[in-house]
């Protein structure tokens, strides 16, 4: 990378006169990244893979971080783990471009930090979970769920247990006894 003020910010130079197909990869890690004014990942690696094409340069990057994170369902504090790839074309100043399409600046140094934060913040979920089969919390009285069931939850239980009990005595034709409905 060009610089350590903004490890982003990456020179082409070196790809301007290269064959067509020509790439280089440039692996990175940093201990800290902020993607936000309020969000930061650590532990941040990956790589970004510059290609030489014929009418501009093509950035290729795949990441990870982590991020500080509470469960949606028992609060609990704990580190997620987040991935983003993504691929962005820079055209070459003399080629003609739409609205969308970005050229290549004038300085020769591309900046991937922009597309690093919005690719990241994407990929932050909405309603982050400690484990897939986090169990929440008490509706009634906030027992953390994964870690003892409170007598709410044995109530629930039971309930469940008797409406299935009569829910399927009911489709087999048989009474709560045992004995055939008449």
């Amino acid at each position: 990378m060009n610089s350590s003020l903004n490890p982003f910010r990456i020179n082409i130079g070196f790809l301007m006169n290269q064959p067509i197909g020509y790439s280089r990869v440039l692996p990175f890690q940093m201990d800290q990244v902020n993607i936000s004014e309020d969000i930061s990942l650590i532990n941040v690696e990956g790589s970004i893979d510059l290609s030489r094409m014929q009418d501009g340069i093509r950035v290729q990057a795949a990441f990870n971080g982590e991020i500080e994170s509470e469960c949606g369902r028992c609060l609990e504090p704990f580190i997620d783990t987040i991935h983003s790839e993504f691929e962005e074309i820079f055209l070459f100043s003399n080629v003609d471009a739409t609205e969308d399409e970005m050229k290549t600046p004038e300085d020769g140094n591309i900046d991937v930090e922009p597309f690093f934060s919005d690719y990241m913040l994407m990929e932050l979920p909405i309603s982050p979970l400690c484990k897939p089969d986090c169990k929440g919390l008490c509706d009634y009285c906030g027992q953390d769920l994964n870690q003892a069931i409170c007598e709410h939850q044995q109530e629930k239980s039971e309930i469940q247990i008797a409406e299935i009990s009569e829910t399927s005595g009911r489709q087999t034709g048989k009474s709560r006894s045992g004995a055939p409905k008449t």
